[in-house]
């Protein structure tokens, strides 16, 4: 069953992408297609490999798993994106930078621990 999952997973990362970063310009907190496909992809195969099949069948597989926590995921990605730059001038440019910087290492933090956290809810998955 690795395969119908992976594909389905695949199918709505690819769509939830189109829609949200390429339709609505938005990408979340990295601003980055990539990134943003490659969360959205492992967070459906995650959701649609463990929650409790739902929907009409599809190839072998359920398809709608995957497709609600790749909708969920994508919609807080796109929530947790910065709000616009002000156009208000700032008094103190190097603290603006270092707390940019502190802001941008935490998200790097917080990806990797969630990409790896999620390729291991996957193996572990088909493995057990």
């Amino acid at each position: 069953m690795v395969f119908p999952d992976l594909l389905f997973a695949l199918v709505i990362g690819i769509i939830f992408t189109g829609i949200f970063a390429i339709g609505f310009g938005r990408r979340g907190p990295w601003a980055s297609i990539p990134v943003f496909f490659i969360l959205v992809f492992l967070a459906a195969w995650v959701g649609g490999a463990w929650a409790a099949p739902i929907g009409p069948p599809l190839w072998g597989g359920y398809w709608l798993p995957f497709a609600f926590m790749g909708l969920l995921v994508a919609l807080l990605l796109v929530a947790a994106a910065p709000a616009p730059q002000s156009t208000v001038e700032i008094q103190n440019p190097a603290a603006e930078r270092r707390e940019e910087r502190q802001a941008e290492v935490a998200f790097e933090i917080f990806f990797w621990i969630l990409l790896i956290t999620m390729i291991i809810a996957i193996v572990s998955r088909y493995m057990w």
